[in-house]
């Protein structure tokens, strides 16, 4: 089955068959024993969206869950998000130098050619929604 990257949250709402539950983010350091005293450990609450959960009323609000998502389909989730854009970038910036010396006009270019991934990334929000789902665990102390 592969790894898994594991969050536990508390269920924020409930709407239908979806639910929004809240996670806090920690930076490694945090777990740190002298980490309440230093202004490096970082903490940060977001809220995720959890779509076609299946007998969604065994849930409550308040309720702490577990959020699971398959470590490969997070590492697609990055690929996506930052290293297609990266390789994007350097061949437009690479490719308009082959034309010109103009500084401005390769970074122009590098960040025009984002514009067509990112509205094919817009088209097909609802399909890659639904591949980049979280699955959601209750905790068995609840």
């Amino acid at each position: 089955m592969g790894h898994q990257i594991v969050h536990q949250g508390t269920v924020a709402s409930i709407t239908g068959d979806s639910m929004q539950v809240r996670i806090t983010q920690r930076a490694a350091c945090s777990q740190c024993s002298v980490s309440a005293h230093c202004h490096i450990a970082e903490q940060k609450e977001k809220m995720v969206d959890v779509n076609h959960v299946k007998d969604i009323s065994r849930f409550g609000v308040g309720e702490t869950v577990i959020l699971t998502f398959a470590e490969q389909t997070g590492m697609r989730a990055v690929m996506l998000a930052f290293v297609v854009p990266f390789l994007i970038v350097v061949a437009a910036v690479f490719g308009c130098s082959l034309f010109t010396d103009s500084e401005p006009v390769m970074a122009m270019m590098g960040i025009l050619f984002l514009i067509p991934y990112y509205i094919i990334l817009y088209l097909l929000r609802d399909r890659l929604k639904a591949k980049f789902t979280f699955r959601v665990e209750k905790l068995m102390n609840n």
